[in-house]
Formats: structure tokens, sequence, C-alpha cells
């Protein structure tokens, strides 16, 4: 049976359909992208098959038992409640038994009975039966993953910023026995590292999963099938997010037509029915007509709102834009965060700062503003610079102030029209005008934010996650809008896509044997290979120990080489072969007479779930392949 199963549900407010006819369903081996713009009612469907909404329509069927593990994007937590017990409230069951056996252990030790020790081996076989040995480790796992060390855990969940109790949740409900994980934005909040180990993580797990993303490099390396919420329906689609766009381009390029080809056959024959639907050819005329109320209107396929934005500069700044010298920063309590930095930002760069998180992005964005002093070097700031500053957590907007007059207080010579039409823009509109910052959403904020930072006409723009909260349709939109930018822009992002599209030059926080040092580079990193870009917080003053001593190596036979190098070359021919082959059912997956054929549509998809199938297995040996053929080029 299905771990849940929606049938026709639908959700409708003040008359307003959120979701209609939604019909979908949860399997056992279930690896699902939810998709959607802002609004469009991911997370209502994901509240619907909770049980935390009851549908307007249709129902919903849960199977018995079955433990979900939900991660939601706004949560509350104790802020006095240390940070490990938090992550150990998700398995109440082992830390039960474990405080039972300390309990049993202390009383046995004061009053050595036959109960007392049956209690307590009857709890160590239930402790042990539950994983409690190994529980630990995993706890220690997942959290040093996450960006936390054994010196968080006993601090209170206060003294965390919000996107490190993000991260929080996210370890606790990892650790949790689920049969079914949703989780709503995991991506949020994590840096490059920390998303490539929860991929990785997703990726083994044999439990069945479904994620709201707007990552698409996310969603392409975890999911094998899109649910994408438009105009209140649901559309699934085999295949992870590449595939999904390849194949909904196809569908709505094919309904255009279709459309095009319908309205001209309407047309002409409304034309026909006019000019003999009195004369002699009256029963020809009544009969097209008949047929035109049979005939099944094909809809007009409905193109998602693009924001088309531009920002433009209030002047041009000079050449050097930055020049640091030697510098050194740290933070307040005296830890040095990065040092020895010299780095050069000119007219028009696009450069990112990369990092995982708490190694300093951020505050080198402050020294760059002026707002956080260096400890020790030079830094020389260019002239005519007018600064936008785009901050990730939108701490300048005043949440007394509604939305329009957030941005009336920036252009106040502006008409009441030009106000409301460029909130528009961004997706405010009617009421939404008037409700006040501090009730908005995450990305309600970030789309309110980005209005009024075009309207600050900045030559220099730096930028701390601005994709964070933006749905894809407004992440593309800026990013364009960036393209087009006649400035420099600064930025700190973990949006692989978005780095790919924009950057041209980056500044990457590498390990350093004498220390954290901040280094240029000229060309892009591969952001799949973490050491590359992992931060040690190694003490500046530690020395460079001896090399050890060279050991003899045996050669390695060139041949041998060359076998390896001509299978790995065979497997990617493979991998090709079986995307060919996939694009294929996924074109006749997107030709809606497809389903007239139940049981080719089924073999279809279960086709497209072997060749997925296929395509890890092959990728997965070509990483063995490559890493086999990298050690024995050393030998070599």
């Amino acid at each position: 049976m299905s771990l849940i199963q929606v049938i026709d549900a639908g959700m409708e407010f003040a008359g307003n359909h959120v979701l209609k006819n939604i019909n979908c369903t949860l399997e056992h081996n279930s690896r699902i992208g939810l998709i959607g713009s802002n609004g469009s009612g991911k997370s209502t469907l994901i509240k619907i098959m909770l049980g935390l909404l009851n549908p307007t329509s249709g129902k919903v069927l849960r199977a018995k038992k079955c433990q979900i593990a939900y991660l939601a994007q706004n949560l509350t937590l104790e802020p006095s409640l240390p940070m490990i017990e938090h992550i150990q409230s998700a398995r109440v069951d082992i830390y039960g038994l474990k405080k039972l056996i300390d309990s049993l252990s202390q009383a046995l030790h004061i009053d050595h009975n036959a109960i007392s020790e049956a209690e307590l081996h009857s709890a160590v076989e239930k402790f042990q039966a539950l994983g409690g040995d190994e529980h630990e480790n995993e706890v220690q796992f997942v959290c040093n993953s996450l960006g936390f060390t054994e010196a968080d855990y006993p601090k209170p969940i206060a003294l965390f910023s919000g996107g490190e109790q993000t991260r929080i949740c996210l370890a606790a409900i990892l650790l949790m026995p689920y049969d079914l994980l949703i989780l709503d934005e995991p991506t949020n909040h994590l840096d490059i590292a920390m998303i490539g180990w929860l991929e990785k993580y997703l990726a083994k797990s044999n439990r069945p999963f479904m994620v709201v993303s707007h990552d698409r490099t996310f969603l392409d390396n975890t999911v094998n099938t899109i649910y994408h919420l438009q105009d209140a329906g649901l559309m699934v689609t085999k295949g992870n997010y590449s595939s999904f766009s390849e194949a909904y381009a196809i569908a709505r390029m094919a309904q255009e037509r279709q459309f095009d080809r319908q309205q001209k056959f309407i047309a002409v024959t409304n034309d026909f029915i006019s000019r003999n639907i009195a004369g002699q050819k009256t029963n020809m005329a009544k009969s097209r007509l008949k047929m035109l109320s049979r005939m099944e209107i094909v809809q007009k396929p409905r193109h998602q709102k693009q924001i088309h934005l531009n920002i433009n500069s209030s002047g041009r700044s000079g050449n050097d834009v930055y020049t640091l010298q030697d510098v050194e920063f740290g933070i307040p309590d005296g830890s040095s965060l990065a040092r020895d930095i010299n780095l050069k930002a000119h007219y028009q760069n696009r450069i990112c700062i990369i990092g995982p998180n708490g190694c300093g992005k951020t505050t080198l964005l402050k020294i760059l503003m002026g707002e956080h002093d260096i400890v020790s070097g030079h830094l020389k700031i260019g002239a005519s610079l007018s600064l936008g500053y785009y901050d990730q957590h939108q701490i300048a907007l005043d949440e007394s102030l509604t939305v329009m007059d957030t941005l009336w207080q920036i252009v106040p010579e502006a008409t009441r029209g030009y106000v409301l039409s460029w909130l528009a823009r961004f997706g405010f509109s009617g009421d939404d005008v008037d409700k006040h910052v501090g009730i908005l959403s995450g990305g309600e904020k970030s789309r309110l934010y980005l209005c009024v930072l075009i309207h600050q006409n900045p030559n220099l723009l730096i930028m701390d996650e601005p994709t964070n909260h933006l749905d894809m349709a407004m992440s593309d939109s800026l990013l364009k809008a960036l393209q087009e930018f006649k400035g420099t822009i600064i930025f700190v992002s973990h949006d692989r896509y978005f780095i790919s599209k924009l950057a041209t030059k980056f500044w990457v926080f590498h390990k350093a044997l004498d220390g954290n040092k901040l280094y240029p580079t000229v060309s892009e990193p591969d952001l799949e290979m973490q050491p590359a870009i992992e931060l040690a917080f190694s003490i500046p003053e530690i020395k460079k120990a001896p090399p050890p001593p060279k050991e003899k190596k045996k050669k390695i036979n060139p041949w041998l080489l060359q076998q390896l190098q001509n299978e790995i070359d065979a497997h990617h021919s493979e991998i090709d072969s079986l995307h060919r082959e996939l694009d294929e059912i996924n074109r006749q997956l997107a030709d809606s007479q497809t389903y007239s054929d139940t049981d080719k549509a089924l073999c279809l998809q279960q086709e497209a779930t072997r060749i997925l199938q296929d395509i890890d297995k092959t990728k997965l040996r070509i990483a063995e392949l490559e890493t086999d053929f990298l050690q024995k080029s050393y030998e070599a």
C-alpha cells in the first residue's frame, strides 16, 4: 500500500482555489522533488498530506503506523533548551532507556538484587536492539556534517542564529526513526559542503523522501520524480529537474501547437457556419455547430509571468574598487578568521566569495562596506562608489512600515501609481501593499528588499545569499538583471547554478597549514570537490610539519592506465546512450495521447525508472574507476 495517497484533493480559501483535483502518491521507493513558484501551494499540499489541514474536496489516505519526519520552513524552538537536548528529543526511546540503565546501575551498586539485575539486563537488550550503542556516533557525524562541534552541544538554542536553528532541526529530523522524510527548503542556510553532504545522505538512504527546493542542482542530484504545482494543478514527471525541464518545454510546445491548430479550425468552422446557417447548406452548418459544441477545447498554455528587472547605476565607479594588502581580520573575541589576504576587485568584476558557514564570508562583506575593522594590513576603497547591499536577513527593512511605505520612502517624489506598479512586478498587489513588513514571509521580504535595492541605483552591489527564499522564476529574473548590470558585483552564494551563470572571479577560503588564508582564483573551482573550498579552523601559529621520508614506489605500467581510461570512456558513452533513451521516453510521456493506452504509459514510466537506476549505477562505477585511475597515476 502507498504511504500517502491524495485523491482528487482541493483546497479553497475565500473562493480561490489554491489546489484543485490533486492526485498523487508517495510510495515506499519515492524520491520526489516538489517545485512551484512561491504561493503556488507547496506547503499547503504538504500539510494536507500530513493531516495538518483537511482538504475542502477529495480525500487523503495514509498508511497506518507510518512515521513521518517533517522539516518545516518556519520553526519555533524552546530558546532555553540546550542544543543537544533538542537533538536527543528525536530518539526519546533510546535516551529514555539510557537514563533507565544509568538509574538501575546506580541502584544495583546500593542494593544488588535479582529483580533490578533482570530489569537492567532487559533494558540493555532493548537499548542495543534500538541501535543505542551506534547512535552517539550517528549524532556526532550528523552534527559535524551540519557545521556543529561538541562545544556547541550545551549551548541554549537562543544563542544560535535563525539559520543555525534550522540546521539543528534538520539534524534532529535526520536522526529520527522515520518511514517517510519530507523536507521543506532544506538547503536554505546550508553551505556548499553541507548541501553536498545532504545530497549524498539522501542518495544513500533506502527510505522514501520528498523535498521542496528551488535549487536545480540539488534536485538533479537527489530526486527521480518531479511534482510541479502550477495554476492550482499538479504535473507529475519522471526524472530529475533537468528531465522535467525538458519534458515541460516539449509539453508546452505541443500544447501551444494543438491550441493554435484548434483555434484556426474553430475560426474556419465558425466562418462556414455564419455564411451557410441560413442558406442551402444549412444542415451542414448545423452539423458543424453541433460538432463545435461537443469539441474538447485545448486550453491556451499559461506562460509564467516573468519579472523584468533593470538595475541602473547612478554613475560609473573608478577602475580599482577594492585593494586588500596583507589584511588580517577576525571576530570580537580576538580569534583570527583569515590573514595574509591580498586581493583586488576591479570595475565590472563579478566576484563570488566561497567557503563554509562560519569561515568569515559575511564578515569580509562588512569589512568592504566599512562596518567591520581589520586587525592589520591595508584596505583601499575606490572612488565614486555608490553601494547597494543585499542582506540575507533583511534587517534593514523597517518592520513597522507597510510594503507600500517601504518603497515610497526611497522614492518620495514618485506617484502612487508608480509605486503600485513596481510592487506589482515583485508580486505585491491588492491588499498585499498594505501589509506590515513584520508579518511578511521570508520570500516576500526578499522580494521587497530587491525592489528597494533596485531603486537605490548603485554602481557596486554587495549581496549576501541573494537567492535564499526566492523561487526559480524570481531567481532567474534577478540573475538576468545582474548579468546585464553595468557595475561591480561581490556576492556570497551557495546556489551552484546561480554561481556558474554569474561569477567571473572567485575569492575562495582555502585550507592553509599556517592559518586561514583567502586567495583569489582565476578560474572556477570544481564545486563538487569539497576539499578545495572547505576551511580548517587551525591556529595561525601552527608550523608546517617536516615532510615524511619519501618511500620508493613501484612503477605502474602505462598500459594499465590506458585500459582504465578506455573503460571510463566506455561508461561515459553508455551514459550518453541511456540519456538519449530517457529523452525519447520523456518525449512520449509528454504527449497526452500516450495516456490513452494505460499499459503503454505504465511501461514507459517503468522503463524510465530502470534507465535512471542504470545511470546512477554507471556513474557510481565511473567514480570508482576515476579514483583508481588517480591513485595509480600518482604511483606511476
